[in-house]
C-alpha cells in the first residue's frame, strides 16, 4: 500500500473542539481514487464487479470505474445502527446485492475505513457467498480501524467531511457546537470547512 497523501490534507482544529477535521475536495478525491486505482492495476488484480458499499462509496465509485476499466458494479448497504447509540446485536444489510458473486473476483470500494467493520462483514458475506476472491479499496484509511484495505490512498486520524455531505454534516457539527459558541462563530467555521450551516443570523 501507497500512503500517498498522509500530510497534504489540512487539519482544522477549534478551541472547544477536541476533534480535528480535514475536508478534501472533489479534485483531491478524485486524486485518490486514481491513486488507488494506480495500485490495483500494478497489483494485477483484475475484478469482475466493483462491489461498492452504500452510501459513502457512490460517489467515487464512477471514477474508480473508468480508471480500473471494471465495469461491472454493485451496491450493497448495511448498519450497525438503529439510532443514536443504539447498536445492533448483528448488522443489518438494508440493501442486498442485486447480483450473484459466487465464483467472482471482487473489489470491495469505500470512501474511508473508519472502524473496518462494514468492510470486515461485508468481506466475509462476500466469501460466504463463495466468491472466488475479494479485495477491499477505501480512498481513506484510518489507523484506528480494525480492517486494514489492501489498497488505501491517504492515511488520517481525522474526521473526514466528504464534499458530498455539505449539508448533512452542516447540520451536525452545527448542533455539536451549539452550546457555548455563538452563531456567527458556527457559520465561519462551515464556512473554513466547506460546509453549508443551517445556521441563521
Amino acid at each position: 500500500m501507497v500512503d500517498c497523501c498522509k500530510s497534504s490534507f489540512q487539519e482544522y482544529s477549534f478551541p472547544d473542539d477536541q476533534v480535528a477535521y480535514v475536508a478534501p475536495s472533489w479534485n483531491e478525491l478524485e486524486q485518490l481514487t486514481l491513486a488507488v486505482a494506480k495500485q490495483i492495476k500494478d497489483s494485477l488484480y483484475q475484478a469482475d464487479y466493483i462491489v461498492t458499499l452504500a452510501k459513502g462509496g457512490w460517489p467515487m465509485t464512477r471514477s474508480l470505474v473508468d480508471f480500473t476499466g471494471v465495469k461491472e458494479i454493485a451496491s450493497i448497504g448495511v448498519k450497525f445502527y438503529s439510532g443514536i447509540n443504539q447498536r445492533l446485536i448483528e448488522p443489518e444489510i438494508y440493501q442486498d446485492l442485486p447480483i450473484a458473486v459466487a465464483g467472482k473476483k471482487i473489489l470491495l470500494f469505500d470512501d474511508v475505513a473508519d472502524s473496518g467493520g462494514s468492510l470486515d462483514f461485508v468481506t466475509r458475506l462476500l466469501k460466504q457467498r463463495q466468491a472466488k476472491m475479494v479485495k477491499t479499496a477505501t480512498l481513506f484509511y484510518k489507523p484506528k480501524s480494525t480492517f486494514k484495505p489492501d489498497f488505501f490512498a491517504a492515511t488520517t486520524s481525522a474526521w473526514i467531511l466528504f464534499p458530498f455531505e455539505r449539508v448533512e454534516m452542516g447540520k451536525l457539527l452545527s448542533q455539536k457546537w451549539h452550546q457555548g459558541t455563538n452563531i456567527k462563530e458556527i457559520k465561519n467555521r462551515c464556512k473554513k470547512l466547506g460546509l453549508i450551516s443551517p445556521e441563521k443570523e
